[in-house]
């Protein structure tokens, strides 16, 4: 029996409903587009639990470990916005 570690295969069929995320997927090359899904996912996730994330409104006043968590955010959302290899 197979371990719950051992990972899931999800097949995500994006149709003619999604032309953005259809236009965004299309740049990115073909063994990339699964990790860059995941980033996507990770994202709404975020979304889901802490509230939309404004990338128009980047520079916030926080400290502590509010800051942290702005630094980190800030970094994903930078990884996500670079062009994948």
């Amino acid at each position: 029996m197979a371990s719950a570690e051992s990972g899931w295969r999800v097949v995500v069929r994006i149709g003619s409903g999604q032309p953005e995320l259809q236009a965004a997927l299309a740049a990115v090359p073909t063994r990339a587009r699964a990790e860059r899904l995941r980033q996507l996912a990770l994202v709404g996730l975020y979304s889901l639990r802490f509230g939309p994330a404004s990338a128009v409104n980047g520079a916030e006043s926080v400290t502590g470990q509010d800051g942290a968590l702005a630094e980190r955010r800030e970094r994903l959302l930078r990884g996500l916005l670079q062009e994948a290899d």
